[in-house]
């Protein structure tokens, strides 16, 4: 799985993958219905951190045009040990994002020290638990996942790590604990997935605008 790159690429009506293509962006019209943006994303990619605090503005000034929904696409979907392939790419796009002009403190420590993420499915799973107590629930969460895990090198795909930084997000436990327990829940962060791989998703960040266009990697948002 990829964690990198930019391309623009149209989809065809199965949403599947035509060819490459030039830049999108929307017309603004306040007439238009809205069109929905579905941005895949994992809670271990520093990529996708920079790219949704470059999308925060452009939300805010296509609000009338577009919807932004957030998609789980984890990373690593089966449990199993990275190879040390694997981690020294995860360290070396840790350092590369920490480079770009949002200046993140970001640390390979979450890939180094000894402990690595064995899957993103449990954080994942954690996300879709706090979107029922509200989008600001997920949010708050999802802050903190990232914080934990791409600046502190915290696993945070261990359980109780994932309930210290919940509870620190506020969130009401009983109800967390259930809905993060339940495997209707990883369920469901599978299936995203299944469905995001037949619409030609391979990497995060990825962009699938109005089910016809797909934009993947970090991208200025002038672009």
């Amino acid at each position: 799985m990829l964690c990198d790159g930019a391309s623009t690429t149209p989809l065809s009506s199965s949403g599947r993958v035509l060819y490459s293509s030039s830049h999108f962006r929307p017309r603004m019209s306040r007439s238009s219905k809205q069109s929905q943006v579905l941005v895949y994303q994992d809670v271990l990619c520093p990529w996708s951190w920079l790219a949704e605090l470059r999308l925060s503005p452009l939300q805010r000034e296509l609000a009338d045009a577009l919807r932004f929904v957030p998609r789980a696409y984890p990373l690593r979907p089966m449990e199993s040990l990275p190879s040390e392939e694997e981690i020294s790419r995860a360290a070396r796009d840790l350092e590369a994002a920490s480079k770009e002009r949002e200046a993140l403190p970001l640390r390979p420590d979450l890939w180094t020290s000894g402990d690595p993420p064995r899957s993103s499915v449990e954080p994942l799973a954690a996300l879709e638990a706090a979107r029922l107590q509200g989008e600001p629930a997920r949010l708050e969460l999802q802050r903190r996942l990232r914080h934990a895990a791409l600046e502190q090198g915290l696993n945070v795909t261990r359980p109780d790590i994932v309930f210290e930084l919940a509870a620190r997000a506020g969130l009401q436990m009983n109800r967390f604990t259930a809905a993060f327990g339940s495997s209707q829940t990883r369920r469901l962060i599978r299936e995203e997935y299944r469905l995001a791989r037949g619409r030609g998703v391979r990497r995060v960040p990825t962009l699938v605008i109005a089910n016809r266009w797909m934009i993947s990697g970090l991208r200025e948002t002038t672009e």
